[in-house]
């Protein structure tokens, strides 16, 4: 962008979006339900407020009762004690893409990511989907969170429920070595998408993959890795099934959601 252009605008308010988030269906993988009245109402009398995000600042226009409904991160910024002058906020180290993701998510309950395809594609769709989970995890999101680790599974397994043909480290299913380091870095001891990353290696990644030495040159940087697949390796000996057959070990408890506080 040149440096004296004006930054476009990102509206994502406008009617066609509230009523596709007021006509979605509940499909059992994160998609709203029609939201209640007491959700419209609030959400017609919200301000707006303006979120600048990334280095180039770019502004995002979003309802403040949206944002604070959903997280706690934001309440804080735009409620709390600490909150942000003038109904804006600056997230100068966050990703625009995850970030429009996640306004996408709020007003639509869907998100536009990388289609399953061939191996570039589908790489893209891995590190699309890891970047929005990251930052599900630093806004504490957890419905969130569970929406992309459905994608996640979608990823690897058909609408059957079988396993993609090709899920492995030779194939385009899988996610690569790449994607596994970016979950390590960015997230936190115990998080479930570590924990989808740690059993993918050990159940569906080939042995010529631990025999190449970049492998162990890569994790070597990631103790918590080597441990979290040191553990599923003992499990795996001990004939223990594979836990991707059950995406219910990487879904969060979600609590009885509570409008926040105006």
């Amino acid at each position: 962008m040149p440096p004296n252009a004006t930054p476009r605008k990102r509206v994502v308010s406008s009617p066609a979006v509230k009523r596709e988030a007021e006509e979605s269906d509940t499909s059992g993988h994160g998609i709203a339900k029609k939201p209640k009245l007491e959700s419209n109402l609030r959400f017609y009398n919200s301000p707006m407020v303006t979120v600048k995000v990334g280095l180039g600042r770019l502004p995002f226009y979003v309802h403040k009762n949206l944002l604070c409904d959903h997280s706690p991160y934001f309440t804080a910024a735009l409620k709390g004690s600490f909150k942000e002058s003038a109904g804006s906020m600056e997230l100068k180290e966050d990703d625009v893409e995850a970030f429009e993701r996640l306004i996408q998510w709020l007003y639509k309950r869907d998100i536009v990511v990388s289609p399953i395809g061939n191996a570039p594609t589908t790489a893209n769709r891995y590190r699309e989907l890891i970047e929005l989970y990251i930052l599900a995890d630093k806004f504490d999101i957890p419905r969130l969170r569970n929406y992309v680790m459905t994608l996640l599974f979608d990823t690897i397994k058909s609408p059957d429920g079988a396993f993609r043909q090709g899920t492995t480290s030779d194939h385009e299913f899988c996610p690569r070595m790449s994607a596994v380091l970016l979950v390590y870095e960015n997230t936190v001891k115990d998080s479930l998408i570590r924990k989808f990353m740690a059993a993918f290696v050990v159940w569906h990644f080939t042995l010529r993959t631990y025999e190449d030495k970049l492998f162990w040159t890569r994790t070597a940087k990631f103790p918590e890795l080597i441990k979290d697949v040191t553990v599923n390796l003992a499990r795996r000996a001990d004939n223990h099934s594979d836990p991707l057959g059950d995406i219910s070990h990487f879904l969060e408890p979600i609590p009885n959601e509570k409008l926040a506080e105006s």
